[in-house]
């Protein structure tokens, strides 16, 4: 009897370690969350992190709030989140620009503060004018500013974000010299550009798709393939810079592992959601899902590559 006794104390353990388990995968959202975006409202982060976020409110019933903390090249936004307790209710989206933005303008605060949660997309990233510009390809655009050097612009979203050093890269290697024209987010740009305010932009596809569509946006060349799209890449047209901006989630150091569990239990989901997958693919987002040290890797291996992009120790 005592024997059996011991295996119905065991019996209990397991059973309570079980069911600890399954409500510590449970405890996210515990409440009202908020989503830290470095950039304006209507840029391709924004967008993307406002469709997701529709998706996690209608499946869990839990109020997510998109909120747009723009200045500071992103270091607003990043250092907020930083400083935010990591028990969930803040989460921060991120794109490549969390990588190039503090090693170009040596903002203290990098992916090294947070701890990675899962990567979700790689973003397509354009080169467009407006739909009345006289350069109906790259070439047409870099011809022009060969003869008028400096007198051209171009312009996309924040200071530093990974789609400005792409630019500085193509420009260079295509030897033009286009002065770059920062904005607090990429739809920013895209109004610029459209009103002839700026001769051409770099940024997301999703930023600019309805415009695409409407005729008021040409895109010359893109740096990752769209499918169903008759756009050349950059690589097609012979030119070897090269730039994957990756959308993710990261959180405050410290969360625990069932939180970020749950977390990317949730983005999985989402990800065969037929409402959220209609989004992403209309925008043309890779889906990449890559989690915890996997993304890690990925953002430590970019920054070094933005590092030697822009010649920093």
């Amino acid at each position: 009897m005592k024997k059996a006794g011991n295996v119905g104390i065991v019996l209990l353990v397991v059973v309570a370690v079980f069911w600890c388990s399954v409500a510590g995968a449970a405890t996210w959202p515990a409440g009202r969350v908020t989503v830290i975006w470095h950039s304006a409202a209507g840029s391709g982060g924004d967008l993307l992190f406002r469709a997701l976020s529709k998706f996690l409110e209608n499946k869990t019933k839990v109020t997510f709030i998109v909120e747009n903390v723009t200045g500071a090249s992103g270091a607003n936004a990043w250092t907020r989140v930083a400083r935010s307790k990591p028990d969930g209710s803040v989460i921060l989206g991120v794109s490549s620009t969390f990588i190039a933005s503090p090693v170009q303008n040596k903002i203290p605060v990098n992916y090294t503060n947070f701890d990675p949660v899962a990567r979700l997309f790689i973003d397509a990233v354009c080169l467009y004018v407006g739909g009345n510009s006289p350069y109906q390809t790259f070439e047409d655009f870099a011809a022009d500013a060969r003869k008028r050097p400096g007198e051209l612009t171009l312009t996309g979203g924040t200071t530093g974000n990974v789609e400005f050093v792409a630019a500085r890269e193509l420009m260079r290697e295509a030897g033009i010299d286009v002065p770059i024209v920062p904005f607090e987010g990429g739809s920013e740009g895209v109004v610029a550009v459209m009103g002839g305010h700026v001769s051409a932009g770099i940024g997301e596809y999703a930023e600019m798709a309805s415009a695409v569509e409407g005729g008021k946006i040409r895109v010359l060349a893109t740096f990752n393939k769209l499918s169903g799209l008759d756009i050349p890449t950059v690589a097609e047209l012979g030119y070897k810079t090269k730039v994957e901006k990756f959308r993710g989630v990261i959180a405050p150091k410290g969360m625990s592992q069932e939180i970020k569990d749950a977390i990317v239990t949730l983005l999985k989901e989402a990800m065969e959601d037929p409402d959220f997958k209609t989004y992403y693919t209309k925008n043309h987002l890779v889906p990449a899902f890559a989690v915890g040290d996997e993304f890690y890797s990925v953002m430590e291996k970019q920054t070094e590559d933005v590092k030697v992009s822009l010649g920093v120790n």
